[in-house]
């Protein structure tokens, strides 16, 4: 009898033991979904819901997982990069005194951390002030985004090289007044720059010169809106200046690259497409399968495109074409359109394929970001 209960007591044991091992599997299976999977297009590629208290909560201004927003600052657009397992952000914001229109005078960039690419993000430093003593860029820090190279963090950014214009209005120590008079030559002296560190906290050390400046040959007036992705060796960069052909301001983004992260990057003439306006791009190059990926902001439409490329010159649109509505469709089945969805930043996993984009909300006057997960669908 007591022989038999010993048997019967470790065949309870092993089924049990074999059930934790099964349950441990499939959680770390689920949790490390989006590493493992590969996917050889993005047709059935999908956003997770927003809950309700998601939305709630960036609509109340508080932060919390998948909400970046801060009590005092305008927060808009941010880049995330992957390092030594937690996730780092760098994201654009400005004093609330400043209005909206504080983020091409007033902005700087700011640094948080978070174990998990949804957030929630803590607030670390700053990483690039608005205001600086020396340089072309004394004035404004805005659209960051972040590429891992070699063992370093660069940082491209917009800011405005005024200078010139300063001497000109015998002014060094600009008011608020000042910039808004100036507010057309500021907005004409807005340059690429790059900071690069060792480490995600910095310092930063920023270039000496523009990296990115008008050539009245292929665009002209401004040079904003980087996004670069390091590959082979070499920087590939895509950016938003003025179209040569229009009087007023029309945006086309072009394509170039570089050996070296401060440049000089060298553009195609041919823009990544020419039937319509665009910016906010976000690039990255999936090694599964084998092409570059774009997603922007086409402007005057309600969602944001996707673009493919074989070789990150020649661009069309891709069969998905929709990347993604700018709306929200929540976990209970509601609909929420915000006033404002732009500046996309799409993460991806080690294979370079997507599994979180950030997206710049405006809504119920709260400016922020928000991350919204990617799943595919069988």
């Amino acid at each position: 009898m007591d022989m038999k209960n010993n048997i019967i007591m470790i065949q309870k044991t092993m089924v049990l033991a074999m059930s934790f091992l099964a349950l441990v599997s499939c959680k770390s299976s689920l949790n490390n979904k989006n590493l493992v999977q590969e996917v050889k297009d993005y047709k059935n590629l999908s956003f997770i819901p927003l809950s309700p208290e998601t939305v709630a909560s960036f609509q109340n201004n508080i932060k919390s997982k998948q909400v970046l927003v801060e009590p005092d600052n305008f927060v808009w657009g941010l880049s995330v990069v992957k390092w030594e397992g937690k996730y780092h952000a760098y994201y654009s914001r400005w004093k609330k005194t400043y209005e909206h229109k504080g983020w091409m005078t007033h902005c700087e960039i700011a640094h948080a951390v978070s174990d998990n690419p949804a957030g929630p993000f803590e607030f670390v430093n700053v990483v690039l002030d608005a205001a600086k003593t020396s340089g072309w860029d004394v004035n404004n820090s805005h659209n960051p985004y972040a590429v891992v190279a070699d063992g370093k963090i660069c940082l491209y950014y917009i800011a405005n090289d005024i200078k010139a214009l300063l001497e000109k209005e015998k002014s060094s120590d600009p008011t608020d007044n000042w910039f808004d008079e100036n507010r057309s030559e500021i907005r004409d002296s807005q340059r690429i720059g790059v900071a690069v560190a060792n480490s995600p906290a910095g310092p930063f050390v920023r270039s000496e010169n523009v990296v990115v400046a008008p050539d009245d040959v292929k665009f002209k007036k401004i040079a904003v809106n980087p996004a670069v992705i390091y590959k082979d060796k070499k920087y590939v960069m895509i950016m938003k200046g003025d179209d040569l052909k229009h009087e007023e301001p029309f945006r086309i983004q072009l394509v170039g690259t570089s050996m070296k992260p401060n440049g000089p990057f060298e553009f195609k003439k041919k823009p990544v497409y020419a039937e319509a306006q665009t910016e906010d791009a976000s690039m990255w190059f999936d090694q599964v399968i084998n092409k570059y990926y774009m997603v922007c902001h086409v402007m005057g439409k309600s969602e944001l495109a996707l673009f493919n490329s074989k070789d990150g010159f020649d661009w069309q649109q891709d069969e998905r074409n929709i990347f993604m509505k700018k709306e929200f469709i929540l976990s209970d089945g509601t609909l929420w359109k915000p006033k404002r969805v732009e500046r996309p930043f799409v993460l991806t996993n080690e294979k370079g394929q997507p599994i979180m984009i950030y997206v710049a909300v405006y809504d119920n006057n709260v400016n922020g970001n928000i991350a919204i997960p990617i799943e595919y669908k069988n």
